[in-house]
């Protein structure tokens, strides 16, 4: 793995605290092990976010009616409003495209 030399600030107490924990040339590593424990626990974090938002949608009532209608819009069967949607139901029966695309 390819290592970059990086260059910043961190308070004096904290530099104290860093170098009682590692020797001098452990220090690298040291932060190296510290910054992935961060971002890994970062990611998880917004892993579970991400989940608990999508269980919430899921069960989110509106969502379901309105999916429910969208899919209601799949049966071209109740229309009745006088036009013929026989070629709608023809393309989807046979997989074909619209006469609209």
């Amino acid at each position: 793995m390819r290592h970059r030399n990086m260059t910043f600030s961190i308070p004096e107490d904290l530099k104290k605290s860093l170098c009682s924990h590692a020797s001098k040339g452990g220090i690298s590593q040291f932060i190296s092990n510290a910054i992935r424990k961060a971002l890994d626990e970062e990611k998880i974090k917004k892993e579970q976010e991400l989940d608990a938002a999508y269980e919430a949608a899921s069960q989110d009532a509106d969502r379901i009616d309105v999916l429910r209608e969208w899919n209601s819009l799949d049966d071209v069967s109740d229309l009745d409003n006088g036009e013929n949607w026989d070629w709608l139901r023809n393309s989807k029966e046979n997989g074909k495209k619209s006469k609209y695309g």
